[in-house]
């Protein structure tokens, strides 16, 4: 919803507000896809064309940098902003400056900034300026929505054979996937009907329940974001019927909003891509040092070889005599064993009995010796594929941005180890997530907050759906999650209570024998809108008596 039709309409009236008579002082870019408009008013407007993250929000003055930056629009230096508005039809924002205007058109992977005279002819562009310099752009055509129910109705049976969903799509295309989606968990009613199952009475709430909607949209926004455990999932400026078991971070700015989504989704797919990138690295080096590893088994059945040839050496030189150049085998009685079964040795016929004795020999010490070498080497492949492994299933349990900050600081060792650069050399310990991090059996994970609002931090921003939430009963104190999928197998009851007791004793009941703290799913812990900072509301919980403690590692220190 960052480039909804709606999102740019509030975006344009705050710049209607607040930059009417600004002055343009710079125009540039210095990331890929994104230019900044900079503004004498100390505000600077940041639009984003990146394909699958279109946006422009406003923010106070962004300091250009020395080096890497690229001037645009150099005829706009020092022209007032006359009006600001967006496109009744479509995803642009139109800043009028007199002569000519400045489009920012958001539309997925042809979204740009293009400077156009009062014919739509562009003069400029921000990307791609040579091949649409001199066209002259169509006028958008707004979309017509239905305005009562009578031709609401007509238009919903006029395709017959499709979803209602998708007929709602065509009729409302500036709500967009999400809005109509929550239209009809607002109308009470599934997605999935067909347009032939949609009662007369259903056709009405949908109606009715679009209007309503459209109003709310275009009512003082709501910002917030939507996320799915700590990867963010939707911007929207109202309250979403349709997710309810997702974590939620309200604003009181659209343009902050859309500012901390664009970035937690970036870092995300940075993030996803990074860890792609090492999980590839690490299985092609596991595979190939299993393949090797398997292959020196192999050569390791040359010891017996190295004996067979040590037995030719002794019979050859116990028996000087038998064996003459120019022979090509003996067979001779093999005095070693108490069987004294007879033994055939080849040959090399231009060499003397003695001579073949000593090669065979020769033979079993560098055999013997590549054995040696081997084993040493195998060892050490050994553990190199142990590390690998270890490496693998760590990668596996990564899910998140935050997950990954952690992997690269808490196995930079180990990846130096295995001969990887640490993904994220670059991290800090204190770019980690700012809470108290602890382990508990089965290498599962914990995290406690450290005040009210690093509580609503952690519950509202870093809690998935379906961690382990816990909290001393009665009692203030941290939020503590116990993160799910972050251990070998299911969560154990030791686990469980281990999490409660870190809760116990960032309480303050800390000095208590026994401390009751309430478990629930992080999915039923909610926060009562305008509630103080760490207050929350949990449903379905379970109480544990436990006394407050912190787990100890395997060498007695505190994982914290």
């Amino acid at each position: 919803m960052l480039n909804n039709y709606f999102t740019l309409y509030h975006v344009a009236g705050d710049m209607r507000r607040h930059f009417t008579g600004a002055v343009f002082t710079d125009i540039y870019s210095q990331s890929k896809n994104e230019l900044i408009l900079s503004f004498n008013n100390h505000q600077s407007l940041i639009v984003s064309c990146e394909p699958s993250l279109n946006a422009a929000y406003c923010r106070t003055l962004v300091a250009r940098a020395k080096k890497n930056s690229l001037d645009f629009f150099s005829t706009l230096h020092g022209r007032p902003i006359h009006s600001v508005a967006v496109q009744g039809g479509d995803r642009e924002l139109v800043i009028n400056t007199g002569e000519n205007r400045l489009l920012i058109q958001l539309f997925g992977s042809k979204a740009n900034v293009l400077q156009v005279d009062e014919n739509r002819r562009v003069i400029d562009a921000f990307l791609h300026p040579r091949e649409i310099t001199g066209h002259v752009l169509p006028q958008p055509i707004p979309p017509v929505r239905p305005s009562s129910l009578d031709e609401f109705t007509t238009r919903f049976h006029a395709i017959g054979h499709l979803s209602a969903l998708a007929v709602l799509k065509g009729m409302y295309p500036l709500f967009g996937s999400v809005l109509i989606r929550e239209l009809f968990v607002r109308a009470g009613i599934t997605d999935q009907r067909t347009v032939a199952e949609c009662s007369r009475q259903d056709i009405q709430r949908l109606f009715e329940t679009a209007n309503r909607l459209r109003a709310d949209l275009l009512a003082d926004p709501s910002p917030r974001i939507y996320s799915d455990g700590n990867k963010p999932s939707v911007f929207s400026l109202l309250e979403l019927q349709s997710r309810p078991h997702e974590s939620v971070e309200l604003f009181d700015s659209i343009h902050k909003a859309i500012r901390v989504f664009l970035s937690a989704t970036r870092k995300t797919k940075g993030f996803l891509r990074d860890k792609s990138e090492l999980d590839s690295a690490v299985r092609r080096e596991l595979d190939r040092t299993e393949r090797t590893l398997a292959a020196m088994a192999k050569e390791r059945a040359g010891a017996e070889r190295a004996d067979q040839y040590e037995l030719f050496g002794k019979l050859l030189l116990a028996h000087p005599r038998a064996a003459e150049k120019g022979m090509d085998t003996v067979d001779l009685e093999n005095i070693f064993s108490p069987r004294r079964e007879s033994v055939t040795i080849p040959l090399d016929p231009y060499l003397s009995g003695a001579r073949n004795g000593e090669r065979y020999f020769s033979k079993s010490k560098k055999i013997r010796r590549s054995l040696e070498e081997s084993a040493h080497r195998g060892q050490q492949l050994h553990d190199r594929y142990e590390i690998l492994k270890r490496l693998s299933e760590n990668l596996d349990r990564v899910q998140t941005s935050v997950e990954w900050d952690e992997f690269a600081v808490q196995q930079s060792d180990t990846l130096a180890a295995a001969g990887f650069d640490a993904p994220a050399a670059k991290q800090k310990k204190e770019d980690l997530p700012p809470f108290r991090l602890f382990t508990v059996e089965g290498g599962f994970q914990v995290l406690a907050g450290k005040n009210s609002e690093n509580n609503d931090l952690l519950t509202l921003r870093h809690a998935r759906p379906n961690d382990l939430w816990f909290h001393a009963r009665g009692s203030g104190g941290s939020h503590v999650v116990l993160r799910a999928g972050s251990g070998k197998g299911e969560i154990s009851r030791r686990a469980i209570e281990q999490a409660a007791a870190i809760a116990a004793y960032y309480s303050k009941m800390k000095s208590s024998g026994i401390v009751p703290v309430a478990m629930t799913i992080r999915k039923y812990v909610r926060k009562p809108k305008g509630a103080p900072a760490g207050t929350v509301v949990i449903e379905r919980e379970k109480v544990i008596m436990v006394e407050p403690a912190l787990p100890a590692d395997a060498k007695g220190q505190l994982k914290s």
